[in-house]
């Protein structure tokens, strides 16, 4: 007994210190990158009047005007991002664990920040450890996740309640994360009922409030004709179906890229359970088939091998160009992808028994493929570069807590019963 209480004392202090180091380690390591716009925010305050600017953006360019009114006011001073990056990252973990298990545990803080540090490095490049994208990504997202994790909380506070509050007016300025703030949330209402009280819709309306003001500004329609004249001039000549199709472009490419560890530890742990605890019948079993073969030419590809059988367009990572757009290897990746998808939406209705634990995790998948997916509805899909994609990361981050926990629980209540 004394031997395992010792064991798991030295063990928490390696958690606790791996977490101080990449938090430490991150903070040093980030930096201005003056090749891109942080170098156009930090001239901002040496050319113009930072109000007058705000409502010039607002009118020209874009409905984000709480978070560029923080950007141009702080990043000017490097002390502000170097601590705000790394606590942005713990607070997202810490949430997410909240969210999971109702409480913060040093165990599950560890996993997820291992977890956000595993996302691909060029989508982590561009969405938490650039300056500027870190004011528009990872600073919105970790507070949204904040206040889904307050919502599902059973003790609410006063003071959590106005910090909340508050952050409804950054987060649901960026629209991808408003998406995925309002759908889970509306999820939360649905499975749990207690969730349901004053000051959880106050958060609610507000945030909606927020993102209506945001999405209606008229920078957004002037600069949709900039941008399309830019990036995508025949853009406005596609059809809906047509635009989401580039979406569907943009989430296959996340699947290509074969280093993605969080989505492949989910796809993992979500077949392990299956086979363990799972309801067996043969469309599961051919789904469980399928999200095997998919990880295993994940782990293949990342050992630096391909499949020539399938084409070179097969989980080809790449944008679409006019290579791609006439290949077949091209439809049959997107179509094997397609079943994927299919086959992880089954294995979570046949594997997960409980009703919140399963309802969270489908709703959360979901969140991160449509969020994905309606990027095909900006004309700068693919100027947007990799940024676009660390909800889907987050979201796949979230589900594998969601499915430790749930497996810690099974083996809790076998142990109890044994």
């Amino acid at each position: 007994m004394l031997h395992n209480l010792s064991v798991n004392k030295y063990f928490k202090v390696f958690c606790f210190s791996i977490i101080v180091f990449l938090l430490i380690l991150l903070s040093i390591s980030v930096h201005l990158d003056r090749a891109t716009d942080d170098d156009f925010f930090l001239s901002i305050v040496d050319h113009w009047n930072i109000v007058d600017f705000l409502v010039e953006r607002y009118k020209i360019w874009t409905g984000r005007i709480p978070l560029e009114a923080l950007m141009v006011s702080t990043i000017n001073y490097p002390i502000f991002w170097r601590m705000a990056i790394p606590l942005s990252l713990l607070l997202l973990s810490t949430s997410i664990s909240k969210i999971v298990c109702q409480k913060v545990t040093l165990y599950y803080t560890f996993i997820i920040l291992i977890l956000l540090f595993a996302i691909p490095l060029f989508i982590n490049a561009n969405a938490a450890w650039w300056i500027t994208g870190f004011y528009i990504y990872l600073l919105p997202l970790s507070l949204a996740t904040y206040a889904i994790s307050f919502i599902l909380n059973q003790t609410q506070s006063k003071i959590q309640f106005i910090l909340v509050c508050m952050t409804t007016f950054f987060f649901a300025y960026a629209e991808q994360i408003g998406v995925f703030f309002f759908l889970i949330v509306f999820t939360v209402f649905y499975s749990e009922k207690r969730t349901r009280n004053y000051k959880n819709f106050i958060i609610y309306g507000l945030a909606l409030i927020n993102f209506f003001i945001s999405i209606t500004a008229p920078g957004n329609y002037v600069r949709l004709r900039a941008e399309t004249w830019s990036w995508f001039p025949d853009y406005l000549n596609y059809s809906f179906i047509q635009k989401l199709s580039f979406g569907f472009d943009k989430l296959h490419q996340l699947f290509g890229f074969y280093w993605n560890i969080p989505l492949i530890i989910f796809m993992l742990l979500l077949a392990l359970l299956y086979i363990v605890y799972g309801t067996k019948f043969l469309v599961g079993n051919m789904c469980l088939a399928t999200v095997i073969a998919f990880t295993s030419i994940s782990i293949v590809q990342w050992n630096g091998l391909s499949f020539p059988l399938f084409g070179k367009n097969f989980l080809n990572a790449n944008i679409l160009n006019a290579e791609k757009w006439v290949s077949v290897s091209t439809y049959i990746s997107y179509f094997f992808v397609m079943m994927v998808i299919i086959s992880l939406l089954v294995l979570i209705l046949a594997t997960l028994k409980n009703n919140h634990t399963k309802l969270m995790v489908l709703s959360i998948f979901t969140v991160g493929i449509l969020d994905t997916i309606i990027i095909g509805l900006s004309p700068t899909i693919y100027a947007s570069s990799l940024r676009v994609d660390y909800v889907f990361e987050v979201c796949c981050v979230m589900n594998c807590m969601y499915l430790i926990h749930h497996i810690n629980q099974l083996n809790h209540r076998e142990t109890q019963q044994t």
